[in-house]
């Protein structure tokens, strides 16, 4: 009887370690659930006991930027005033004290959702990566299906290209800010009124063109630092941040919108191994 007992407890630890090793035992996930009391925005929302959500892994318009209100509203027909799932990554906050989580109702990935319906862009934050592969997908969907943001400019598209984009200055990033820096072309024959037009990145960081007309095969280039803008040079003018770069080193999109906010480009780099 002892020698069974043994055994059976030999075989159980066997069956256990084996399952663990073919990945058949899944961690367990951090999940909570907690009533939505208001939406803030596409991408944040308020709890019933006054804590605030930032949705992982993905990035909505901001007030005043192209389908804001749609984000927002989509976001609020989802989960408002509804008991929903939250689900820890990594990191348990931001910088500004929000909780960062997946959200879930009943079977609906809402962070997923956003991103396969064309109301958000992908925004991963390493440690934060659970999920990046199902939303690099999303993304892929929304993008080859010309959703929400993902509407194209046809004809704007075929006439405005980036030439040159150097990502990477020279140096420390941070201060070298006019080494930084993207240069469009129009490669068709009419001048192109980009008035209103906007840059931005992965992260929010959002250029507007000023009153300004690219001519028919002309080119102007877009630095990140300040100088005098001209007919072929233009100044981001970032400031206010720790560090005033914006394109990411380890990789980012660049966004260039026309004023009614269609796409005009989308060119995402991987940057350093």
């Amino acid at each position: 009887m002892k020698k069974k007992t043994i055994a059976r407890l030999l075989a159980a630890i066997v069956i256990t370690l084996a399952l663990i090793f073919a990945g058949c035992l899944e961690t367990e996930r951090p999940i909570s659930t907690a009533v939505v009391t208001s939406v803030i925005d596409g991408d944040t929302v308020e709890l019933q006991n006054g804590e605030r959500v930032r949705l992982l892994g993905i990035n909505t318009p901001e007030m005043g930027q192209p389908y804001y209100e749609e984000a927002t509203n989509m976001l609020k027909k989802l989960i408002e005033g509804k008991t929903v799932m939250l689900e820890k990554d990594v990191e348990d906050k931001d910088k500004y004290g929000r909780l960062l989580r997946y959200i879930y109702i009943d079977d609906r990935f809402v962070n997923l959702e956003l991103v396969r319906e064309g109301y958000a862009n992908v925004y991963i934050i390493p440690p934060n990566t659970r999920y990046s592969d199902d939303f690099e997908k999303a993304e892929e969907e929304a993008k080859n299906a010309k959703r929400g943001i993902w509407q194209q400019s046809e004809g704007l598209s075929k006439c405005i290209g980036i030439l040159y984009f150097n990502w990477n200055a020279e140096g420390n990033d941070c201060y070298n800010l006019n080494d930084e820096y993207v240069t469009f072309k129009n490669t068709c024959t009419e001048s192109i009124d980009m008035t209103g037009w906007s840059v931005k990145d992965e992260a929010n960081h959002i250029y507007t063109f000023p009153d300004f007309e690219l001519a028919g095969g002309a080119t102007v280039t877009l630095y990140t630092g300040s100088g005098m803008d001209t007919k072929r040079a233009l100044y981001w003018n970032s400031s206010g941040h720790t560090c005033n770069a914006i394109w990411n080193n380890d990789g980012d999109t660049l966004y260039l919108r026309e004023v009614g906010g269609n796409l005009v480009i989308s060119y995402s780099y991987s940057g350093f191994d």
